[in-house]
């Protein structure tokens, strides 16, 4: 009768082994697909941070050329993402013409920027993991007028 017992113990343990090997590659890649997406959002909300500091950049006139305006944001984007190199930024205004820029006019900013990517094989990420981010602003101080920046 103990040899029996001690027959279905053993027979247990490796079942509880089998369903613990099943169960752990779903389980590694929803965590791992958890800290990605989040990875994602905290990018996203970063990339909004970094667009709405550009506008307010845009609306008081610093810089004023395009290639420091870039300069700036991107610094904003490398500190986010380790990866400012590889962003877009956009500058517009409402006017036609940069050079007709006067106080009261709309400055459109769209930031794009590639964020932290686990590259998990099986898992699909949210746009490739590219974040989108725009933002306008009232211009309120224009010391020279300002470069287009497309």
């Amino acid at each position: 009768m103990g040899t029996r017992r001690a027959a279905r113990q053993r027979s247990e343990r490796g079942a509880t082994v089998v369903e613990f090997a099943l169960l752990m590659p779903v389980l590694f890649l929803l965590l791992f697909g958890i800290i990605q997406y989040g990875l994602y959002f905290w990018a996203m909300q970063g990339g909004s941070d970094i667009a709405r500091n550009a506008a307010r950049m845009a609306a008081v006139g610093d810089p004023a050329t395009c290639a420091a305006y870039r300069t700036a944001v991107a610094a904003d984007i490398q500190g986010l993402t380790g990866s400012g190199s590889t962003a877009t930024v956009r500058r517009s205004y409402a006017t036609a013409l940069p050079s007709q820029v006067q106080v009261g006019d709309v400055v459109t900013v769209t930031v794009q920027f590639d964020s932290f990517d686990l590259q998990l094989p099986i898992l699909p990420f949210v746009d490739d993991g590219e974040v989108n981010a725009t933002a306008e602003a009232r211009v309120e101080f224009v010391p020279r007028q300002p470069e287009a920046c497309p």
